[in-house]
């Protein structure tokens, strides 16, 4: 059954009444900016003149070159430190560090060859040619022996097949023929195709590229890998569907070395140390041996070019020194964030905003992309949303080029919290962080990734939102803060109407369930308007003055208004629901069980960024019940969601307003918010689970009132 209301979303008077009343505060205590962007035309334009694209593709150029590496270079310095520390050095940055952390044992190939000697003589594959067709992990061989087609791999796949000792050709990735046929069935290789870029067909992709994999040998087993092209791949099944006896020579010689994690930082020192720092953070080292142009050596020369640039005009006067550090951080990804961050603890309270970039310089059109800014979780609401909404408005309505870009049109999205890089350490700790990337890509994790697909412009465009953003941050106070209150409230208004009118979906359902349905859809605007005057509040961060907090206190007033008008929509359409289908509508009440969740609050015994907290958070996975595991997305959130004041039932309707019901990470929906009721729900049991998980593990200390 179809639904359609007609009710008014927001009474004209309501709203004319809630402009008239904010308009004299607002303009007795800041100033309207000249134009209809935040960071000052001064500093928009002083970056723009002095960012150059070009200088970023030659960081990128000789960075992502494919290079066999020395062992020693493991375990000394690797060719990307000493480049960045160089480069850092030379544009004037301040401390300038590199600091190494312990990683175990990496695998290392010194000589891989595959020939086809049967039916053809033909040179497969080479470390000399692709590095990245040899698997990572494969084990030393020298073997001549006849390939098996093994299809996808599954049981009725191998019957009355003998693979032992031989080479079996899947259908799909090389890992998972070789799960099948050299952990399970004693084959002596697997090949296979890579990643997603190269099997998912994306558009616009490359039969010759070659895309990035991994195998993983059983304890006990040796085996060896090879990642082929989709024209070697159709080449190969081909011969083989025709009866063809192909044999192949695989020649190997790998080990294993000590490696050691290569931090580089340095810093634009601020004159107030006690007003805090930003951070932006790109991972410099995707893959050893192949590191890839747009992902990350665009994410590590965009950043390096913004720090010359801002560097530059300070020391030229052009721009003051900021009020706070700007740091800079190349890492590897992930790994290498959280290894500095817990050596250095004292930044967790000092840093007020992260910035990731992985991935930011995209030739839009070749790689048939787009530039997706990853939004804060509604967990750690921020102005920094706002901020970087406004630059992306005011980027896609300025005509940035370069002499040697692709200069194509940009093309963005501004989108909910998806998926992991740099920016997850620092949003576990807290600290507001998002990060640019560009998605999808046809060449992505394959050798397709080179610096041609890459593009001075979009580097740019990326850049000039970066530096503008974190320069305008870095000096901002009062005035700032009440523009950035502003921002968040009008952006925070229209998205408590777009959370209501998507929400209204999940009452378009019959019978009894239709009140748990309501429930939800009540609980999805409260998400909103949680989210909206988090990030109106998230200013005082910047300046907490009687001023900021009395516009703060008046805007989250006007919010709440909107949000009781949009609750009172919601039931108007649940209770004609209701008429139409013959149910009693219920008033939400709170469960026996919610009451109970409603009275536990949980709270860190530690700090992230400290051994103790990572000894405790390794253990609770073993505590949490099987049925109870969370999603992804929502396991990722609930433990972010804890901060000493939400109780259990708290953190539990957080999670399912941003989570519940909605798909956010499908290229079907271009990674947009969408409320699709097939999509599974959070339950009260489940999160409470992973939180009664973490108390037995010692991480959190639960208060019962």
């Amino acid at each position: 059954m179809k639904f359609h209301s007609d009710a008014r979303l927001l009474p004209a008077a309501i709203a004319g009444a809630l402009l008239l009343s904010l308009i004299p505060k607002y303009s007795a205590t800041a100033q309207m900016p000249p134009d209809r962007w935040l960071v000052p035309a001064e500093i928009r334009e002083a970056i723009l003149q002095e960012f150059s694209g070009e200088l970023a593709l030659q960081h990128v150029q000789l960075l992502a070159a494919n290079r066999i590496r020395p062992e020693e270079e493991y375990t000394q310095k690797l060719f990307e430190t000493s480049y960045l520390e160089e480069m850092a050095t030379r544009y004037g940055l301040s401390d300038v560090a590199v600091d190494y952390y312990p990683a175990g044992q990496i695998w290392v190939p010194y000589e891989a060859d595959l020939w086809m000697v049967e039916p053809v003589q033909k040179k497969i594959a080479s470390l000399t040619m692709v590095p990245s067709a040899i698997a990572s992990n494969s084990h030393s061989a020298d073997v001549e022996t006849e390939v098996v087609w093994i299809g996808m791999g599954r049981p009725a796949d191998y019957e009355g097949v003998d693979v032992t000792g031989k080479i079996v050709l899947g259908s799909g990735s090389v890992s998972s023929a070789f799960s099948s046929g050299v952990n399970q069935r004693g084959a002596a290789g697997a090949l296979g195709t890579g990643s997603p870029g190269v099997s998912g067909n994306y558009p616009g992709y490359s039969l010759d590229q070659i895309g990035w994999a991994s195998v993983r040998p059983s304890e006990g087993i040796e085996g060896f890998g090879f990642n082929l092209s989709l024209r070697q791949h159709n080449e190969l099944r081909g011969l083989l569907e025709r009866g063809q006896r192909v044999v192949m020579r695989a020649h190997l010689k790998t080990n294993t070395v000590p490696y050691r994690y290569n931090v580089i930082s340095a810093a634009i020192q601020g004159t107030d140390p006690s007003a805090g720092e930003l951070i932006k953070v790109a991972h410099a080292f995707e893959r050893i041996a192949t590191p890839g142009a747009n992902d990350n050596c665009s994410g590590v020369a965009t950043i390096l070019e913004i720090a010359r640039t801002l560097q530059t005009l300070i020391d030229r006067g052009v721009l003051p020194r900021p009020r706070r550090t700007i740091r800079f951080l190349f890492v590897p990804e992930i790994s290498g964030s959280s290894a500095f961050m817990f050596d250095h603890p004292e930044l967790e309270e000092r840093l007020i905003a992260a910035m990731n970039y992985d991935m930011p310089g995209e030739d839009l059109e070749l790689t048939d992309s787009w530039m997706r800014m990853k939004m804060t979780p509604d967990s750690h609401p921020s102005y920094l949303n706002d901020l970087i909404n406004n630059l992306l408005e005011c980027t896609d309505q300025t005509d940035i080029r370069t002499q040697t870009g692709n200069n194509a049109p940009f093309n963005y999205r501004l989108v909910p919290f998806i998926s992991s890089s740099d920016h997850i350490v620092f949003l576990r700790a807290g600290i507001p962080a998002m990060q640019f990337n560009h998605w999808t890509d046809n060449f992505y994790h394959s050798s397709g990734d080179r610096v041609e697909v890459s593009d001075p412009t979009e580097m740019k465009r990326s850049g000039f939102i970066g530096a503008a953003s974190f320069f305008y941050l870095a000096n901002a106070g009062e005035d700032e803060a009440m523009d950035l209150a502003w921002e968040a409230s009008a952006n925070g208004e229209k998205w408590l109407a777009e959370v209501t009118r998507q929400s209204i979906r999940l009452l378009d359902v019959d019978g009894e369930a239709i009140h748990e349905r309501n429930k939800a859809a009540q609980n999805k605007i409260d998400g909103a308007f949680n989210r909206a005057a988090g990030s109106v509040k998230s200013v005082l961060d910047l300046a907490d003055t009687p001023e900021v907090r009395a516009l703060v206190d008046r805007l989250t007033e006007s919010l709440e208004t909107i949000r009781d008008a949009y609750v009172t929509k919601l039931d108007a359409v649940y209770r004609e629901m209701c008429t139409a289908t013959g149910v009693r509508p219920q008033r939400i009440t709170l469960t026996d069980l919610e009451r109970e969740y409603a009275r536990m609050i949980p709270r860190y015994r530690y700090q992230y960024y400290s051994e103790e907290y990572r000894a405790a958070s390794s253990q609770v996975n073993q505590y949490v019940p099987r049925e109870h595991r969370l999603s992804r997305m929502a396991g990722t959130i609930v433990p972010w969601s804890i901060d000493g004041t939400r109780s259990i039932l708290d953190i539990y309707n957080l999670a399912r307003a941003e989570f519940g019901n909605v798909t956010t990470s499908s290229t079907e929906w271009k990674f947009a918010y969408a409320v699709t009721p097939e999509t599974g729900d959070v339950t009260l049991e489940a999160v409470a689970g992973v939180i009664l998980a973490m108390e037995q593990a010692e991480l959190v200390e639960i208060e019962r009132k």
